[in-house]
């Protein structure tokens, strides 16, 4: 990795999209190039909002051909290097971290490796005992609580009837985990707000009908650390195929679970009883295996990815309110230095919504890159244009006419111009000029009593659903008529 993640944005532009909306389509726009992660494997993602961290836990390959774990951090606005890492001698798999980004957690075969973290320097903390598991863990933090699975096998070809357990971390180190409950094959784990915990398992033959479950986090006071919300099974009566996990994700309210299945695509849950709930979402294209779906924290953004051949768009990122009626702005990852498909679990939004995190891998899962896409590039465009101005005369009034171009949607705000004049070095805020309702305004202004060149920054902040936008207007303003010359008398 080389560089913060900052620089590996989208940077295809936009206007293409929009104007394929104009005509009632969506665009598909090429992804910029990713940012190629050392890893050999990818195993799970988590995004540490207080650290303005990337976390993501795979293996590397030496030359000798040996594996070893690695945890690398990226960061994406916080503090420290731009890259933070921890190694496993063996292979690991998973990672958590805690929710004010003081430790990160990683699982390792006959534990969980703990470390402080702090500005980006990882300090190795006593391992938290886990049962022994030999085919890779998962690991989530929600509700206070470290959770993870286990599953002892001999050997990898073992895994796929191995007996495993997901388990909750003790609050002492020394203490053993609490086994909360035993699975009879391989388990995912998604956190969500307010301690939601979903247990998903994969299918271990097309007819196979798993049960997913949605649980809460309590204090367990009772003995039980997990409250029973509800369950599901995706075949309808044992008539239709099972669930084929993919991944999942709770909506900012913990209201609604996003699940991505490998048979029906996106399929949206009630999280507080699993019952199945109309999904309102555009879907990926035709013929797209669906591998991940995300939400974002600030309630705006849902998120799906794919693995698409050729330049079929393989994520979609939608306004998460249906009732915004526009088309989602569509994303093809197709490129060597870009990889191919959206990885199983390979999404997750910043704490604030403005960037999603995207891991992608090329076809044949061996090379893996991470791609930020700044979700504003989702939002619709906005223009300032037809911009004119008077006659630009030293000490005098001075008149700009412009108009405010807005794609799409009406604004849910009356929109405003922000004027920044700038007489050399002097810089003044000049008080906002409101947008009549077809666009236009009018600026008014005195210019300074000296002539020379006056620089008019106009700007438009954006809104709900609208990109920001300004505009430099350079203007020369001429001497008074019968103005006395400097120096004269």
């Amino acid at each position: 990795m080389t560089g913060v993640l900052a620089g590996s944005a989208l940077t295809a532009a936009t206007g293409t999209a929009s104007a394929a909306e104009g005509a009632g389509a969506a665009a598909v726009v090429p992804s910029g190039p990713g940012m190629e992660l050392s890893a050999a494997s990818f195993t799970q993602m988590t995004v540490d909002e207080a650290s303005r961290r990337v976390w993501i836990a795979g293996d590397r390959v030496d030359p000798d051909g040996s594996r070893h774990g690695e945890v690398a951090g990226v960061l994406y606005g916080g503090v420290g290097p731009a890259v933070a890492r921890a190694y496993g001698a063996a292979p690991l798999s998973g990672v958590a971290v805690a929710p004010d980004g003081s430790k990160l957690y990683a699982g390792q075969s006959d534990h969980i490796a703990s470390y402080a973290h702090e500005n980006g320097s990882l300090s190795p903390l006593a391992p938290v005992p886990a049962p022994a598991d030999g085919c890779g863990r998962e690991l989530v933090h929600t509700g206070g609580r470290l959770f993870f699975t286990s599953r002892p096998a001999a050997s990898p070809e073992d895994c796929s009837g191995a007996q495993g357990s997901v388990s909750v971390a003790a609050a002492s180190a020394d203490a053993p985990a609490g086994v909360v409950m035993y699975t009879g094959t391989e388990v995912h784990l998604e956190g969500g707000p307010g301690g939601l915990l979903v247990t998903a398992p994969e299918r271990w033959s097309p007819t196979d009908d798993p049960d997913l479950g949605i649980y809460r986090v309590t204090d367990g006071a009772d003995g039980n650390v997990l409250e029973f919300l509800g369950e599901r099974r995706f075949g309808e009566d044992g008539t239709g195929p099972g669930m084929d996990f993919r991944d999942a994700d709770f909506s900012a309210d913990g209201s609604v679970l996003a699940v991505a299945d490998g048979v029906r695509g996106t399929v949206l849950l009630d999280s507080q009883d699993a019952r199945f709930r109309e999904n309102p979402y555009a879907p990926l294209p035709q013929g797209v295996a669906p591998t991940a779906v995300a939400f974002s924290p600030d309630g705006k953004w849902f998120a799906q990815g794919g693995a698409a051949s050729g330049d079929t768009a393989d994520l979609t990122l939608a306004f998460a309110d249906p009732s915004v009626e526009r088309q989602p702005l569509r994303i093809s990852f197709e490129d060597e230095a870009a990889g191919h498909r959206v990885v199983p679990r390979g999404m997750e939004f910043s704490g604030d919504g403005q960037q999603l995190f995207v891991v992608t891998s090329d076809e044949a899962g061996t090379k893996f890159w991470l791609h930020t896409i700044q979700t504003r590039e989702a939002l619709t465009p906005s223009r300032i244009v037809d911009v004119a101005h008077g006659p630009a005369v030293a000490g005098g009034p001075f008149r700009v006419t412009g108009r405010l171009d807005l794609d799409g949607l009406e604004p849910t705000e009356a929109p405003k111009i922000t004027v920044l004049r700038m007489n050399g070095s002097e810089v003044s805020d000049l008080p906002p000029v409101p947008v009549a309702e077809d666009g236009t305004f009018v600026l008014e202004d005195v210019l300074p009593d000296r002539p020379g060149h006056i620089l008019y920054i106009l700007g438009y902040a954006g809104g709900e659903h609208h990109q920001v936008s300004e505009h430099w207007l350079a203007v020369e303003t001429a001497e008074a008529p019968g103005a006395v010359p400097r120096g004269g008398r």
